[in-house]
């Protein structure tokens, strides 16, 4: 599916669409000031005017109302917070118990009644009301996060909650047909996601690489001889696995979403067969493979793919399509992709500016939550100010967004999936944005983030604070790598013309000024900082046809996207830290900030050794270079897809934010850091890269990176 955006972004040639314009935010930020909990998703209401309550044993109740699988389900909910904390279980009558009452009841003005709910103090716990299990289950999600420890006792955080999501589909796609993934593996992100209110899971079972799903009618589809032998040839999933852990993710409030790609992405399925699955054997086949499946999974979509194929067989789709609806189920497809009628929900990954949804068509919104394609300090401000499905909230038609983590390099491990993709960073700022919803889609800032004394600003700033803090308290042994950075300037400017020899040293790297000269041309720092470790000079969306010799710089707009045009060259970024101490700091820097997770299309050329980049980037603090790590790896030939394509070499240190961060020293007070961030290109290079750095001083324990206490970041130098 990642191939995809060969064509996303290419219906928007010709078409100018500016998203440089400052829309506003007027979706209210939280009060950092006054909350007493960092919550994620944060409620749509708190009252935080009520005394906080110490906790020790806890017990459950249950009022009228309330069927009894959601009260086994729940009670078991609420025991797992119980262990977590290591509190102990009270009996309801006792003294010292903390009673969780569970109440039906209807929470006024929800806007998704099923899965709202209202949270209330009371004499002696609190009371969560709600009219679905999902309701509770999102209470028992939010009371967990008020739960803290002071001064050696465990206590819970005073409030009143009323709450509901804006957004009834809020998904995360895992792409096990490319990379096979354990049941416990993913039972234990569930686990996690679920606490942040994430309530569907979209399986990917089958691709070119593999079919992971049994078919007791058709065993063939999973042996390990039609399975690409580099990745995970055999494992699949039994039909009993995967009944056990559709219970399991029921038990968490998530949906499982099948999906069963054809008549695309079925290499697997032809090699065991004997045939392509556009014929009418392959029909025949299908038919029963979705009898199966539609009897194995209890949830109301199924989806079957559609896209990136050749459709040679113009009734294949309506006649899938139809079958699966005579079993009861309800069709999602790609789209762009094969659309066999409008009664289909399309899951769209379209350019908005070319492939603009339908609002009378239900869909499904992917658009920018593509994890593979991102970075981690990046992903977070792209996650953050999206609209899903380009509405304020859920209706009819916008039915919420699913964020797809494709897989198309080799995995060397199933935990690699947590350190070489920004998953649980972006992930939680994904709750946040499908959970309160936006106000307004901010594409100007998809790729940068907004000046400081904006509204947008305040609530990245005050939502990153509330991040940083979950990484803190819930990810300490789990990677997470996202640092706070809307308090950091650069000074930028740009492009020096490097003629083609990318590591071209020119007069910045020796003196700083106002303004330089080059060939007739005056060049002068931006007016404006750039904010943010992360920097883009130009999004590489921008440039995505640049190989057609097109290009937009309005479309996901960086920093320097006017300055610096479809062409090259070299930038340069200038900032200063003040550090209170003579101090050894890591440095969580990279150049180019993104490497092939799903082709080797998307993939930069590795450095030299002692080089940062193969552009020739460098990074200078004090006047002093830094000297790069070295490398463990090394640029591979693109042969084209299936001829021993460079995705199968796993990932290892390439990306910068999962890699362990270069030491340097600083000196006491001001420190001076430059980086040179040039573009260029090498023979057969169509251009189509991020121009891009991320710089910023961070503790390192091996699995996170965190802020370094008492720095302050500054253009100039101060008193």
């Amino acid at each position: 599916m990642t191939c995809r955006v060969l064509v996303f972004l290419f219906l928007w040639a010709g078409v100018v669409i500016a998203q440089a314009s400052d829309s506003g935010w007027s979706l209210p930020t939280p009060p950092a000031g006054t909350a007493k909990r960092a919550l994620i998703p944060y409620p749509v209401e708190v009252d935080w005017q009520h005394a906080d309550r110490e906790v020790a044993g806890v017990a459950v109740a249950f009022g009228a109302g309330i069927p009894e699988r959601a009260r086994d389900w729940l009670g078991t909910a609420v025991e797992r917070v119980v262990t977590e904390f290591g509190l102990t279980k009270a009996d309801v009558t006792g003294e010292t118990g903390f009673v969780v009452r569970f109440a039906a009841g209807r929470v006024e003005g929800a806007h998704l009644e099923r899965e709202a709910y209202a949270l209330e103090f009371d004499h002696d716990g609190v009371v969560i009301v709600a009219s679905h299990f999902r309701g509770w289950f999102n209470g028992v999600q939010t009371l967990r996060q008020l739960i803290y420890q002071s001064d050696g006792r465990w206590m819970v955080a005073g409030c009143a909650v009323r709450d509901w999501p804006a957004f009834g589909i809020r998904g995360v796609m895992l792409d096990v047909g490319r990379n096979y993934l354990s049941p416990g593996f993913i039972k234990r992100q569930v686990d996690r996601l679920a606490g942040y209110k994430i309530n569907t899971l979209h399986l990917h079972l089958t691709e070119d690489a593999a079919w992971r799903l049994e078919i007791k009618k058709y065993p063939q589809l999973t042996a390990a001889e039609f399975h690409w032998k580099t990745r995970q040839p055999g494992r699949y999933y039994t039909q009993e696995e995967m009944r056990e852990l559709i219970a399991y993710c029921a038990r968490r409030g998530v949906t499982v979403i099948p999906e069963i790609d054809m008549p695309g992405h079925s290499e697997a399925f032809k090699r065991a067969m004997g045939f392509d699955m556009q014929s009418e054997a392959g029909v025949a086949v299908l038919r029963e493979v979705i009898d199966e499946v539609a009897s194995l999974f209890p949830s109301r979509y199924l989806h079957l793919g559609s896209d990136e194929v050749r459709i040679r067989m113009k009734e294949f789709m309506p006649r899938m399509v139809a079958h699966a609806r005579r079993r009861g189920k309800d069709v999602v497809v790609w789209d762009p992709g094969h659309l066999p009628d409008r009664q289909v929900v399309k899951m769209h990954w379209g350019d908005h500016t070319g492939q603009k949804v339908d609002p009378s068509m239900r869909h499904i919104d992917t658009t920018g939550f593509y994890m593979d394609w991102i970075d981690a300090q990046s992903g977070v401000y792209q996650y953050f100010f999206q609209q899903p499905c380009d509405v304020r909230e859920s209706n009819r038609s916008a039915l919420g967004a699913i964020t797809c983590v494709w897989t198309d390099g080799a995995l060397s491990g199933e935990d690699r999936l947590l350190i070489q993709y920004p998953f649980y960073p972006c992930m939680l700022t994904f709750a946040e944005r499908l959970w309160r919803g936006a106000a307004e889609e901010r594409a100007d800032l998809f790729a940068k983030l907004p000046q400081p004394g904006s509204a947008a600003h305040a609530a990245f700033a005050e939502f990153e604070g509330r991040l940083t803090a979950h990484r803190d308290l819930y990810f300490q042994e789990v990677p997470f790598a996202y640092v706070k950075q809307s308090h950091i300037p650069w000074k930028l400017i740009g492009p020096f013309d490097h003629r083609g020899r990318n590591d071209t040293s020119f007069e910045p790297e020796r003196v700083i000024k106002e303004s330089y000269q080059q060939g007739g041309r005056t060049l002068r720092w931006e007016d404006e900082p750039a904010w943010g470790s992360a920097i883009h000079l130009r999004h590489f969306y921008s440039v995505f046809n640049l190989h057609r010799k097109q290009a937009n710089p309005d479309y996901w707009p960086a920093t320097m996207s006017h300055r610096v045009g479809d062409a090259g060259g070299t930038c340069y970024a200038l900032s200063y830290i003040f550090s209170p101490e003579p101090q050894q700091v890591g440095v969580m820097f990279g150049i180019g900030g993104m490497w092939g997770h799903s082709g080797g299309y998307r993939s930069a050329r590795a450095p030299r050794q002692g080089e940062w980049d193969f552009s020739g980037g460098d990074l200078w603090i004090n006047d002093e270079r830094i000297a790069p790590p070295r490398w463990s790896f090394e640029s591979l030939p693109w042969g084209g897809w299936g001829k021993g394509r460079i995705e199968e070499a796993p990932l290892t240190e390439e990306g910068y934010f999962f890699r362990p961060p270069v030491q340097v020293a600083l000196k006491q007070g001001w420190n001076k850091v430059l980086v040179r961030v040039p573009f260029g290109w090498w023979q057969g290079d169509d251009g189509q890269r991020k121009w891009f750095f991320n710089c910023v001083p961070v503790r390192w324990d091996g699995i996170h990176y965190r802020e370094v206490d008492g720095l302050r970041y500054a253009v100039e130098p101060q008193a």
